[in-house]
């Protein structure tokens, strides 16, 4: 009786630890979205874009275009609705941007002090961001432990900007109107 009551103690620490170990949660495809890193094959593959569609009578297909996390090689999968997949959970990390050398943004993590480098091409969202990025900006990298280590990094979700000059909006304009205005930076 002593044993069989051990056994439950101990069955139920571990399974109040095992979920904390988990690396990945299973997900239909109607649930991946653009910049989630799944296993496919045994391979991490950062999903880029997502499209839903299918025929009159056949069931619905879900058409992911993936980007492998390590290689960088594009691929197209295709789903059903009542597939699963293994989204796979990332480590989210705080840096502070110091400067761009060329095509590798340079990245210093605030607890470690230990400098990063990382391909411009990993920054969510692409080139088109880059000139959002200001000196002392803290980004998030996303990282897959043990191994790849960081796959890609992004801005903040919020950040203070300070405004250069404003174009003046003409009075005949009804509803909402946005005002265009230029940053210190040089961004519309």
């Amino acid at each position: 009786m002593f044993r069989s009551v051990l056994a439950r103690v101990a069955s139920s620490r571990l399974a109040a630890v095992q979920p904390l170990c988990r690396r990945w949660y299973q997900a239909g495809p109607n649930s991946v979205r653009m910049g989630n890193v799944i296993d496919i094959k045994g391979e991490p593959q950062i999903v880029v874009s997502r499209d839903h569609g299918g025929t009159a009578r056949g069931q619905a297909v879900i058409k992911l275009n993936l980007k492998h996390a390590v290689t960088g090689i594009k691929s197209t999968e295709r789903f059903r609705n009542n597939d699963t997949l293994e989204v796979l959970l990332l480590v989210q990390n705080q840096y502070q941007y110091l400067y761009s050398d060329g095509d590798t943004a340079h990245l210093l993590n605030m607890q470690t002090y230990e400098e990063l480098t990382m391909d411009i091409n990993t920054l969510e969202g692409g080139k088109d961001k880059l000139p959002y990025l200001e000196d002392n900006m803290e980004v998030t990298v996303q990282s897959l432990e043990p191994e790849p280590g960081p796959l890609s990094w992004r801005l903040p979700a919020r950040h203070t900007y300070k405004v250069k000059s404003l174009v003046d909006r003409i009075a005949k304009d009804r509803g909402t109107t946005y005002v265009t205005g230029t940053l210190e930076n040089g961004m519309q």
